[in-house]
């Protein structure tokens, strides 16, 4: 519930692949004032299904999966694809209860965070789960809940 997807796996041969990260959503606090598209290297995380047909899941960014060449991993000795086709999400949002749940598939590199592109979306994604900005979930304000 709190993810809204089940990681399945991700590639290997090489673990951490370059590819393009396209952007969905450019009004959520999380994405505003990012380019439409980022190429960046990470460890690329397949999920058994995408969060977008739940509802109240809000798909701010996703994996363009023919621009990284390698979807399989070796499980077990069985080699399986972790690409989920022309539907892949990589970072979203939703509400639970009146919390709100932000995810990024991203960040497996310490170089992530370095990245001005990525620290703005984590700032963004704080700024609006800490009800600071933007709209969803409650309309409670933190100081108008500490009342």
């Amino acid at each position: 519930t709190l993810i809204g997807a089940r990681f399945l796996a991700h590639p290997m041969n090489p673990q951490f692949q370059d590819a393009r990260v396209v952007i969905e959503d450019k009004d959520h606090p999380a994405t505003k004032g990012l380019p439409p598209e980022l190429m960046r290297k990470d460890e690329w995380y397949g999920f058994e299904a995408s969060p977008r047909s739940k509802p109240g899941y809000r798909i701010l960014a996703t994996l363009d999966e023919a621009s990284y060449p390698n979807k399989a991993m070796k499980i077990a000795f069985i080699d399986r694809d972790t690409g989920m086709g022309k539907d892949h999400p990589i970072v979203w949002s939703h509400c639970v209860g009146k919390g709100r749940a932000f995810y990024s598939a991203m960040g497996h590199l310490k170089e992530s965070y370095a990245e001005p592109a990525y620290r703005t979306m984590l700032a963004g994604a704080t700024s609006w789960a800490l009800k600071l900005e933007g709209e969803g979930c409650s309309a409670n304000k933190p100081e108008a809940a500490a009342k």
